[in-house]
């Protein structure tokens, strides 16, 4: 044997090795896995390798599929209306008339008036043309781009909303319906739960929940998000945890219970104190110490620690719960950085503004000078009452922290830098990060400030309940199904091929096996739709060996010796199989990007599988057709 080959096998057996290891956690309920194998999320200074596993889906294990409606027209009315709003106030300015004035309100009203038209047009009618001719495009155009103007009379103007804002009204309103209700669906921690949404619908699947389950997801589904500005009082957070009992350097366990009510698991969750520089000014930083948790359960553990110590804290104060941001974890050079952490944030309980006054939120650009100039930034916009509330609030607190929450957690907290008037507020996002990091960063931010409450009203159009029963029942269906038809084409090729068709029979097995661990280091869903791509793959795989196998034949014919024979024939048969795979490969992609949830995860079974079955079919059979010739100095080849 060359060495060339020993290099091969050496590969060859890693994957075996590897995927062995990764599927193993899979098949913890059949069969008894190492400590040494799986990590542990929930153990410190576990150094297990896998921890991932395949998740049985809803149509496998049974569960809760619920389905609503988003009435996305409301969300381009309430929009029109917004804009409608704003655009008064600007042409009362440009008219020079003062709208806290009552005298000055009335002229306005006989000067302007406005009428709906339909769901996303308006129509401005003045008294007077030279009012009409304040409004310019020039200043739809810079302040109001979302508009354009379809028809303009002396005495009247009719605005609309611009096409391709209302594609990207309707999607934001799905997307961010999809954000609260994924929210609160955390809260609960219900694992392998998902949210998706589709079209106008919003799609929520919880496999294996009990009934008292499923009616704590539906009111959590039914609540209006609450999104709160409060101040962060740093100042105050090292003694108040000292007052607990707490050094700066403590660190201790809490055990948990995770899992369903009828399969519950504790797991211990690490809690550790960091020391992090508040807001103040440059003479006087603030050092704030906070808490942090990690590992499986780090948001429930640290919400039932702020539970505990609630009664102690004093009067007007509270803790509040953050994720914490790998780019900006004090162990982000460590292993500890990729698991769950949750944090703690110390505010003043009352909040100074809520969701209720947020006007709008957007992305903007710094027009500042220097280096800051052309960071994306968050634009925040208070309306009526709300403008004058955050100006109070942000004057009072100059040099604080002002965290921003939603359903108690807090997804930001910027330092206030000045009194801020008018209902405008900017929010910098920061200097981590490339541009894109940082333009991806605060398009998350303005869709948790637009999702401070329910974009539109959603209607459940629909709720299913699959029983286990039903789920084993087409699962038991389904596998057998797959397993007659693969050994069904393992005989076939053991019989027409021999040698060879044992080889390919191997590679077969090889094959799903590489393409269930890959399922399970993914974290994937299984669904009957993959069993599915599982049975097909298998074809598939069988299709790359029975080209190669006949191309092996045809050189043996021409008189060629086995060795020469098995290297011409892969060499020979390599596009033919590419080309077959690629053009399925190129269907799986289609499938996926067009294709709803079923339709998706068959997709990913296919592609998956594709990529193992070129793998075992061009280099495991070349490895090991190589050693039954050149190994076992086989003098003739029996291929059929």
């Amino acid at each position: 044997m060359d060495r060339g080959w020993y290099v091969r096998f050496t590969v060859f057996l890693f994957a075996i090795v590897t995927a062995v290891g990764a599927l193993w956690p899979s098949l913890g309920s059949w069969v008894s896995v190492p400590d040494w194998l799986v990590k542990d999320p929930a153990v410190e200074d576990d150094f297990g390798f896998f921890s991932r596993r395949i998740s049985p889906g809803l149509d496998i294990k049974g569960g809760l599929r619920l389905m609503y409606e988003v009435k996305v027209e409301d969300a381009i009315r309430h929009r029109r209306d917004r804009l409608n709003t704003a655009l008064m106030e600007r042409l009362a300015e440009e008219l020079q008339l003062d709208t806290k004035s009552e005298d000055d309100r009335a002229s306005f009203a006989e000067r302007v008036t406005s009428l709906n038209v339909g769901e996303r047009r308006m129509e401005l009618r003045f008294e007077n043309p030279s009012d009409a001719e304040k409004l310019t495009r020039d200043l739809l155009r810079a302040d109001y781009p979302e508009l354009r103007i379809v028809e303009r009379t002396n005495k009247a103007v009719r605005l609309a909303l611009r096409d391709e804002d209302l594609d990207e009204l309707r999607q934001a309103a799905v997307e961010q319906t999809v954000l609260v209700i994924q929210n609160r669906i955390d809260e609960l921690q219900v694992r392998e739960a998902t949210v998706i949404g589709r079209d106008r619908d919003v799609i929520v699947e919880v496999p294996g929940a009990t009934q008292e389950e499923f009616d704590r997801i539906e009111d959590l589904i039914s609540r209006t998000a609450r999104l709160e500005f409060k101040i962060v009082d740093d100042e105050q957070s090292g003694s108040v945890l000292r007052e607990l009992g707490l050094s700066a350097d403590g660190s201790w366990e809490r055990t948990v219970q995770l899992g369903s009510s009828t399969e519950p698991r504790d797991v211990a969750v690490r809690f550790q104190i960091y020391t992090e520089q508040g807001a103040g000014t440059a003479q006087n930083v603030v050092d704030a110490p906070y808490v942090v948790a990690r590992g499986a359960g780090a948001r429930l553990a640290l919400t039932e620690w702020i539970e505990s110590v609630k009664s102690k804290l004093p009067d007007g104060r509270e803790f509040a719960i953050a994720r914490v941001d790998r780019r900006e974890d004090p162990d982000s050079e460590t292993s500890q950085a990729t698991e769950e952490s949750w944090r703690t944030y110390y505010l003043h309980r009352t909040a100074g503004v809520t969701g209720n006054e947020v006007d709008d939120a957007f992305v903007t650009f710094d027009q500042g000078e220097g280096g800051g100039a052309g960071r994306p930034v968050v634009a925040v916009h208070f309306g009526g009452s709300g403008a004058t509330q955050f100006q109070q609030l942000t004057g009072a607190h100059i040099q604080e922290r002002m965290a921003i929450v939603l359903d108690g957690v807090v997804e930001s907290a910027p330092t206030i830098q000045a009194e801020i008037a008018g209902g405008r507020s900017q929010i910098t996002m920061g200097s981590y990060g490339s541009h894109s990091e940082i333009m991806e960063a605060a398009n998350e931010l303005v869709v948790v400030l637009r999702a401070g409450a329910l974009p539109a009203p959603i209607e459940r159009a629909n709720r299913q309940e699959i029983g286990p029963t039903l789920g084993a029942d087409s699962v038991e269906r389904g596998v057998q199904g797959a397993l007659v038809g693969i050994v069904l084409v393992l005989f076939f090729m053991a019989v027409y091929y021999q040698v060879a068709g044992l080889v390919a029979d191997l590679m077969v097995v090889l094959n799903v096996l590489f393409l269930l661990a890959a399922l399970s280091a993914l974290g994937a869903t299984l669904t009957l739709p993959g069993v599915a791509g599982i049975a097909l793959t298998v074809g598939m795989a069988v299709d790359a060996n029975v080209l190669i196998t006949e191309r092996i034949r045809e050189e043996l014919r021409l008189g060629k010796s086995a060795r020469s024979a098995i290297d011409q024939g892969f060499r020979r048969a390599f596009w033919s199989v590419m080309d077959a795979q690629l053009t399925t490969f190129i269907a799986g992609v289609v499938l996926f990007q067009f294709g709803t949830g079923p339709i998706k995860g068959f997709a990913v079974t296919l592609m998956i599988g594709i990529v193992t079955s070129l793998f075992t079919g061009i280099f495991c059979s070349k490895v090991v057709l190589d050693w039954v010739v050149r190994g076992l100095r086989v003098p003739r080849l029996r291929v059929g």
